[in-house]
């Protein structure tokens, strides 16, 4: 068997065409192909398509796991049955639907197929958490400021006061930069922006106590309508004891990164052999909402 070690994905590999069965290959890069995928449990397929050099590349799935559910890296062996990977070569463009199809399509004609019976595809799912809470998630504060079990990255009541920290911001573009990060309420200013000062106006009630009916919401509590609610009115400070977390809503939206490893390419007696094949990284590959009411 003729063999051809390929050891970097963007390398191009040539080949001149002999009688003893060489064949050409021009290219093998699909370093600026866009990852895609269809399918669904059962039948996944990851595939990339070089539309100049009129190639593909595929990962087929057979697997009925549910591929995004967790969080890391998880390997699945290509067995050349239900898990497999395939290279291949066309007489022309491919069409949009040509790997996502019910009905194989008989067009373009496939010119040059590798098939790999052996190897193993990890795919690593990554996890973006957001609460939409107005802080970047870059900017968010380390750790879990008020104890309840969410991190601030993806709490969107970072201080646990009951007011959402989207509300405890710039709302009112004081500063006119439009970016309600750059100068947070503090009410009391003693250096502690709002959204994380579990006391806004530091009279001593905590602004979740300062809820005169228990709703969960200290802002429509207002004894002077002149000063604003009461969590806000160092003149008003009786505690009510809300020992409750509102819910908390977030969204986690997955991304997957798919690398190939110990890949073996075969198409009749010439064989391609891949260590690593990095097929790049599927964003958005699912959005979950979560609503989760914190334990107080």
């Amino acid at each position: 068997m003729n063999k051809l070690i390929a050891l970097i994905f963007c390398l191009p590999i040539l080949l001149q065409s002999c009688n003893d069965g060489d064949i050409i290959i021009t290219t093998f890069n699909f370093n600026e192909a866009k990852l895609e995928s269809c399918g669904s449990s059962g039948s996944y397929v990851f595939y990339k398509v070089n539309p100049e050099a009129l190639e593909s590349l595929s990962l087929r799935l057979g697997v009925t796991d549910s591929l995004y559910k967790t969080e890391g890296t998880k390997p699945y062996i290509i067995n050349g049955t239900t898990n497999f990977v395939n290279y291949r070569t066309y007489d022309g463009t491919l069409g949009a639907n040509y790997f996502c199809s019910s009905i194989p399509p008989t067009s373009p004609k496939v010119t040059v197929d590798y098939f790999a019976a052996s190897g193993i595809a990890n795919l690593t799912t990554i996890f973006f958490y957001d609460d939409n809470d107005g802080v970047p998630f870059e900017s968010e504060e380390e750790g879990d400021t008020d104890g309840d079990g969410i991190p601030n990255i993806y709490d969107e009541d970072d201080d646990g006061d009951n007011v959402p920290t989207v509300l405890e911001l710039d709302i009112l573009n004081a500063d006119g930069d439009d970016n309600p990060l750059t100068a947070p309420l503090d009410t009391d200013n003693d250096g502690k922006p709002d959204y994380l000062d579990a006391d806004d106006d530091g009279d001593g009630v905590l602004t979740r106590n300062e809820d005169k009916d228990r709703d969960l919401n200290p802002r429509n509590d207002v004894t002077d309508s002149s000063v604003g609610a009461d969590y806000l009115n160092q003149a008003v400070a009786i505690d009510y004891m809300v020992n409750e977390y509102r819910p908390h809503q977030y969204t986690i939206t997955k991304s997957v990164q798919i690398v190939l490893e110990n890949l073996v390419l075969v198409s009749g007696e010439e064989e391609i052999t891949q260590e690593t094949l990095n097929m790049g990284t599927l964003e958005n590959v699912e959005t979950i909402p979560k609503k989760k009411k914190p334990a107080f």
